[in-house]
Formats: structure tokens, sequence, C-alpha cells
């Protein structure tokens, strides 16, 4: 019953916010008793939390299996291109992690969850730049890059800003592997 009611309240707190849907409109929505939504989670915060936690399980996999076997410049290209698609849907909002915090000023749980994600994303740039040369310093630049395209895309998506970001990153990559000290770029 909890990953139903995580998988049902998905959907309702990105198209609404977390902060504008109340204990009541999602009891409603998902046809469950208050009581059974206390039962698996301690308050709102609690789903809200799961809600996200599952979120970032869901996009790691998806990153991960989309960069796994390939090179960094095709491993960046294909996170970005990721991007380009999910921030091209007419049914996005924003980052759900952003949004959340951002509803939620005063909850260190739902804070920490979303930096929890920003830190995986970090990570995995790290990773697939793994033998860069200031590789730390690219991973934060493309970061930068993949959030302000997620911003930027909720005020201003008919200038495709991930399509640019894209593209810059792939600019950044090229730029990185030329200035490698050997052949060809790291696998």
């Amino acid at each position: 019953m909890r990953e139903r009611i995580i998988h049902a309240v998905a959907d309702l707190f990105y198209r609404h916010g977390t902060y504008r849907l109340g204990v009541d409109d999602i009891v409603r929505e998902l046809k469950v008793t208050r009581a059974t939504l206390y039962r698996h989670f301690e308050g709102k915060e609690a789903l809200v939390v799961a809600y996200l936690e599952h979120r970032n399980i869901t996009v790691q996999q998806d990153l991960l299996l989309l960069t796994t076997g390939k090179t960094p410049r095709d491993a960046v290209s294909a996170i970005f291109s990721s991007l380009v698609t999910k921030t091209g849907s007419n049914v996005f909002r924003g980052c759900s992690f952003l949004v959340a915090v951002a509803e939620n000023p005063g909850s260190d749980p739902i804070r920490a969850t979303g930096r929890a994600h920003k830190l995986f994303l970090e990570k995995l740039f790290r990773e697939v730049l793994d033998g860069f040369h200031e590789r730390d310093q690219l991973a934060e630049q493309l970061l930068l890059l993949y959030e302000g395209a997620l911003a930027a895309s909720v005020l201003r998506p008919d200038a495709r800003p991930a399509e640019t970001a894209r593209q810059v990153a792939d600019m950044l990559v090229r730029h990185a592997v030329q200035a490698l000290p050997t052949d060809g770029e790291p696998r």
C-alpha cells in the first residue's frame, strides 16, 4: 500500500505542488482514508520526502542506464539530451526537488532529500569524467548548466534552454578532451 500511495501521489505533487495539495486533497484523490495514509507516513512532510526519494531513485536509474558504457562525451550528451526531452514535455513544471524545497522552506528533511539528488548528479558528472584534468571543476560547471537549464525551461520554454545547455556541455567536454595530455578521451 505504501508504494501504491507514493506512485499515486507523485503525479499529484508534480502537477499541483507539494504545498498547495493538502492531506484532504490527497486522501480524496487517492481514495484512501486518513488512517491509511498516516499508518504509512507520519505526516505530509514524510509523504513528500518519500515521493522525492522515489523520484530520486527513478532519475538515478534512468541516468545510469543512459551513461553506462559510454565515452565521457557520449555520456554527458546523453544526460543533456534526456534533459531536452524532459523539458520539452507539455507537462514539464520544473525540477521536482527544487519546487518541493521552495514550497517547504522550513523542512530540513525535504531540503536534505533535494540536496541528496543534486549530490548524485554532481557525482555522476564526476564519474563520467573520470580521468579528465580538472574533473571536479568541469563536473560542477555541467551541474550548474543542467540546473540552470531546468530553471530557465520553466520561464522561457520557447528559448529551448536545455538544447542550448546540451550544446554548451558538448563544447565544454570537447575543450576538456583537447586539453588532455594523451590522445583521445578517457574511458
